[in-house]
């Protein structure tokens, strides 16, 4: 009987305990956290041709600043309106224009930091707004991007007769301005030119090589290497509402930057008898790759001209100490420049002096 009622005693004491411990307040339910990709920040929208083209940086990280592991892919948004569509405030209505596996698009440029999409599908007069939204392998999508709006409208022809010359340095592009727009109409809102620059074997960039618009029918290119070959083009730019749409490239012109091209001739030589020798001078070139000055003598009854020194003379003007007394010579003077493979000019005019003093 006592160890009947000791185990209803101990049964109790548990049955309390438990209700104690199951009484207390449960927390609210919570939703699963989502990993999503970051807010994709950089893209820019550039009208070019018959096509806008747009880019922007692959996402690294999640919304949450970790490493994104599962990015699939990215759906590209527009909406379009009319011109004459005075409704600023109205609402945008988006659609998927396309969408890009990220796996396909890497495999073809593994070593690609940026998505570059070329929308083709465009009607003149029309504002388009962009947006683009990664997503990843569950489908979970990021916060859509920053908005880029473009007013499209037909574009000009392409500069005409493009030109490209090697000048002290630098490549020189002079070229003329295009007639008409595309469909021949009179050419309106021609705001500049844009200049593109690349090396063989590679694409244009999107950007182009200046900073601002050129606005003149002429250009110079002092971001050049020299001993390399580069390729040029050139668009036309018009100004339509707050967009700046390019023409199509002009014809793509090659220069090798290998310079072949001497300086000229120095000028006005004399010499001047002295006490201490024959004082040379003559006049100063002007050439900003210039390194200095060979000079060359000839004793009277030989026939060619010797170089009298083994370096290079920086300035325009020698004292040559070595001639001998009541002795003839003719002298004359080169100039040669800092390539990798110096160019020599031609020979000055030659002086002749008998040494008497």
């Amino acid at each position: 009987m006592k160890s009947r009622q000791f185990f209803k005693t101990i049964f109790f004491y548990i049955l309390c305990a438990v209700t104690f411990l199951s009484c207390g307040k449960k927390d609210e339910p919570s939703a699963p956290v989502t990993i999503a990709p970051a807010k994709i920040k950089d893209l820019t929208a550039l009208p070019q041709g018959k096509a806008i083209t747009l880019s922007w940086s692959i996402p690294r990280k999640n919304t949450y600043g970790s490493e994104l592991l599962n990015l699939k892919g990215f759906k590209i948004l527009r909406s379009e309106k009319d011109f004459k569509d005075s409704c600023i405030e109205c609402p945008k209505r988006f659609v998927i224009l396309y969408d890009i596996d990220y796996k396909t698009y890497t495999m073809s440029k593994p070593q690609a930091t940026r998505i570059n999409y070329s929308d083709r599908y465009l009607q003149f007069k029309k504002i388009y707004t962009y947006k683009v939204v990664s997503y990843t392998s569950a489908n979970q999508p990021s916060p859509g991007s920053n908005a880029q709006e473009v007013f499209w409208d037909l574009p000009s022809l392409p500069p005409k007769n493009c030109q490209a010359e090697l000048k002290e340095k630098s490549v020189v592009l002079i070229w003329e301005e295009p007639a008409t727009l595309e469909d021949g109409s009179p050419l309106e809102e021609l705001a500049g030119y844009n200049l593109y620059r690349r090396l063989p074997g590679e694409d244009y960039p999107l950007k182009p090589i200046n900073s601002e618009l050129i606005t003149t029918l002429a250009c110079r290119d002092k971001g050049i290497e020299m001993d390399r070959d580069y390729c040029y083009t050139l668009r036309a730019v018009r100004k339509i509402k707050e967009t700046f749409i390019e023409s199509e490239g002009c014809e793509e012109v090659t220069i090798t930057t290998t310079d072949h091209t001497p300086p000229d001739a120095p000028t006005r030589l004399i010499a001047i008898p002295t006490q201490r020798g024959i004082l040379l001078k003559w006049n100063e070139n002007k050439e900003s790759d210039l390194k200095g000055y060979i000079l060359y003598r000839r004793s009277e009854g030989e026939t060619d001209l010797k170089r009298l020194l083994t370096t290079l003379l920086t300035r325009s003007g020698y004292l040559d100490s070595s001639a001998t007394r009541e002795e003839t010579y003719t002298y004359a003077v080169t100039a040669i420049d800092d390539a990798t493979y110096p160019n020599e000019s031609e020979f000055s005019e030659e002086v002749t002096l008998e040494y008497h003093f």
